[in-house]
C-alpha cells in the first residue's frame, strides 16, 4: 500500500462554528453523515490566484487507503458536475462570493465517512494544501483525552539542509507546534532560536499531556512573511489516522523530553526538517529536471507489486515496459496538471513538449541510454514563477507513482541562471520501493543490510508485562511485507489496529496505551496481540492491570 500525504492544520472558529485548515473553511465545523456542508475557499492564503475566472472542487468520499476515494453517488452532485474517468471523484464549479472567496454547498448521505478534496482553477492551477488534501470527517472522532501532566519539552533542530536547499534562511522564523491529534491539552507554539552562529536551533517549552502517551508536533518557518508548514512524512507511522503520519510523535516519557532532530537521513523520523519556499525566483532560471527510473526498475525485477495508475489503466508490471514507455513529468512545474490533448493523466502526456522527458542526450539528458530522464523548464522573475515547485512522475503518462496529493516538493536554486534538480521515481514513497536505497542513489545493498536485518519474522513478548498504562510490543521483518499487527480481548472481537500498511525488512516498536479504536480507555484484564506479516502468523498475551 503506498502512502499519501496529508497534512491537517486546525484551527476552530467556535463562535461561527467554522472548520478553518488552510486555505479551506467549511460550515458545520463538525458535519454529521446526511449534513449539508459549505466549503468556501480563499486564495490569498492558498495557492491558486486570486484572478482566476473559475476554481473547482474535486471531491470524493470514503477514502479506503493511499489517497484512494470513492466517487459520490449522483444524487448528490451539485449541477455541472462532471466525474472522473477512474469513478474515484467528481469536480463541481464553486460560486464566486464576496472578497474573492468561493463557495460551494454539497449534500452528504448516512453513508458517508468523509468528505476529501482538493481545488483547482480553471485548470491552471492546483491547490491540495501543500500536499495533504483536506478531509472532513462525519461523525466526529474519538472522545477527547484528558491531558493532565505538564510536561518540560527541549528542542534542538539542524537547520543546515532546510538552508542548503533554500527553503530557509538565517533570520527567518522557525516555530515547533506540540498538542496534535488531540495528544495535547491545546496546540503550543515555541519560537526557536539560533545557536550563535550555527544552523542549529533550539527552545523550550511546557506543555500539558499525558505521561506514557505520545505527542505530536511539527515545525512551521516564515519566510518573507510567508507562513510554511514542513513537508514531512513519517514513513514508519504504525497507526491508522492517515493524517497524523504528516506530524512527527514522540514518547512522552516523563517529566521533561528532549527531542533531536538532526539525523542526517532522507527517511529517519529524526531528520531535520524541509520547507517549501514560496518566493518568487529572484531571477529567470533554466531548470533541467532529471528522473532516475531505477528504483521503479529495481522494484519491480525484485518481485514488487505493479504501480497501479490511479486515474487510467497504465498499471506497471514488469522491469521492462518502464523502459519502454518512458516517462512524464505532471503538475505544476509543468505550468498545470491540465493539458490541451486530454485528461490530466494518461499516454497523451507523451505527447506534449512541457511533459514527456528525454533520456536520448537531448532536452538537458547528459548521458543517453541511462535510464535517467530530463526536460527543461524556463522560470522567469516577471511571471511570479516560485522557487517551491511541486510535480509527480508517470510511465508511459500514467498516475502510477503514487497516490493523491503525494507529490515530490522541491526547491529550485535560482543563484544563477541555470540549475539541475536531481529527482529519483519513487522518493515519495521509499516503503513501497524499498528495492533502492535513495540515500546513497542506488539498489539496496543485499549484502550490507543482511548484517542488521533479522534472519527470519519475529514477534516479540510484550514489554513491561503486565503493564499500567503503555506498553512496548516488538516485531522483526526479513523481506518488505504487508503488516496487520492488532490487539484483541478474550471475546476475540478487536480492540485496535496496531499497524496496517506495507514495511520493509528490518526491525520494529509500537507503543499500546491501553486504548480502542475510539481513543477510549479499555478496562482491566487479559487481552492478544496477534501479527499477520505474509505467511507468519503469530499471537501473544498481555495483562493489562489499573
Amino acid at each position: 500500500m503506498r502512502m499519501k500525504w496529508i497534512l491537517l492544520f486546525v484551527i476552530v472558529l467556535c463562535a461561527g462554528m467554522v472548520y478553518a485548515d488552510g486555505a479551506a473553511t467549511w460550515e458545520p465545523a463538525e458535519p454529521l453523515p446526511g449534513d449539508s456542508i459549505t466549503i468556501v475557499y480563499d486564495p490569498t492564503i492558498g495557492t491558486l490566484k486570486e484572478t482566476a475566472d473559475s476554481i473547482k472542487l474535486h471531491w470524493g468520499i470514503n477514502e479506503t487507503s493511499h489517497g484512494k476515494w470513492i466517487q459520490p453517488p449522483p444524487e448528490v452532485w451539485p449541477p455541472g458536475s462532471i466525474p472522473w474517468a477512474d469513478g474515484r471523484a467528481i469536480q463541481s464549479r464553486l460560486t464566486k462570493i464576496a472578497n474573492d472567496h468561493w463557495e460551494i454547498k454539497i449534500a452528504t448521505l448516512d453513508t458517508f465517512r468523509t468528505v476529501n478534496f482538493v481545488f483547482t482553477s480553471g485548470g491552471s492551477g492546483w491547490d491540495n494544501n501543500f500536499g495533504a488534501n483536506w478531509d472532513i470527517y462525519l461523525g466526529g472522532g474519538p472522545e477527547p483525552v484528558e491531558h493532565t501532566d505538564t510536561v518540560t519539552v527541549q528542542i534542538l533542530v539542524n537547520l543546515g539542509n532546510a538552508i542548503q536547499n533554500r527553503g530557509f534562511t538565517p533570520g527567518d522564523t522557525v516555530e515547533a507546534r506540540f498538542g496534535f491529534f488531540g495528544t495535547g491539552a491545546q496546540v503550543d507554539t515555541v519560537k526557536l532560536q539560533r545557536q550563535a552562529i550555527s544552523n542549529y536551533y533550539s527552545g523550550t517549552a511546557d506543555v500539558v499531556t499525558t505521561i506514557g502517551d505520545t505527542i505530536d508536533y511539527g515545525y512551521f518557518a516564515y519566510k518573507n512573511r510567508q507562513a510554511n508548514w514542513e513537508v514531512f512524512y513519517n514513513f514508519a507511522y504504525p497507526g491508522e489516522t492517515q493524517g497524523e503520519a504528516q506530524y512527527r510523535q514522540i514518547p512522552v516519557t516523563g517529566k521533561t523530553i528532549v527531542i533531536q532532530d538532526t539525523v542526517n537521513n532522507s527517511f529517519s523520523t529524526r531528520r531535520p526538517p524541509f520547507f517549501r519556499n514560496l518566493s518568487v525566483v529572484a531571477q529567470d532560471v533554466a531548470v533541467t529536471l532529471t528522473c532516475d527510473l531505477r528504483p521503479a526498475v529495481y522494484h519491480l525485477l525484485m518481485g514488487g507489486d505493479p504501480l497501479e495508475d490511479i486515474q487510467g489503466d497504465l498499471d506497471v508490471t514488469d522491469p521492462d515496459s518502464v523502459l519502454a514507455l518512458g516517462v512524464a513529468v505532471n503538475g505544476p512545474i509543468t505550468g498545470s496538471w491540465s493539458n490541451s490533448l486530454g485528461p490530466d493523466w494518461g499516454p497523451h502526456l507523451m505527447d506534449l513538449d512541457n511533459k514527456r522527458m528525454y533520456d536520448d542526450g537531448t532536452h538537458g539528458d547528459v548521458v543517453a541510454g541511462d535510464t535517467i530522464y530530463s526536460i527543461v523548464f524556463n522560470f522567469y522573475h516577471d511571471s511570479l514563477d516560485v522557487v517551491g515547485q511541486e510535480f509527480k512522475f508517470g510511465i508511459g503518462g500514467g498516475d502510477n507513482e503514487g497516490g493523491y496529493g503525494n507529490n515530490h516538493v522541491e526547491n529550485i536554486d535560482d543563484s544563477q541562471p541555470a540549475s539541475t534538480l536531481a529527482a529519483q521515481f519513487g522518493s515519495i514513497d521509499p516503503v513501497f520501493y524499498s528495492e533502492w536505497d535513495y540515500d546513497n542513489r542506488q539498489k539496496t545493498d543485499v549484502e550490507a543490510s543482511d548484517r542488521y536485518l533479522p534472519a527470519r519474522f519475529t514477534l516479540e513478548q510484550n514489554y513491561p508485562n503486565p503493564f499500567n498504562p503503555t506498553t512496548k510490543i516488538q516485531y522483526r521483518l526479513l523481506k518488505p511485507v504487508k503488516v496487520n499487527l492488532s490487539v484483541y480481548n478474550v471475546l476475540g472481537e478487536k480492540v485496535i489496529g496496531l499497524v496496517d500498511k506495507k514495511q520493509p525488512a528490518g526491525q520494529y516498536e509500537v507503543m499500546w496505551d491501553g486504548r480502542d479504536n475510539l481513543g477510549r480507555l479499555v478496562g482491566s484484564g487479559l487481552y492478544f496481540y496477534r501479527i499477520e506479516a505474509d505467511d507468519f502468523v503469530k499471537t501473544y498475551k498481555m495483562m493489562l492491570l489499573k
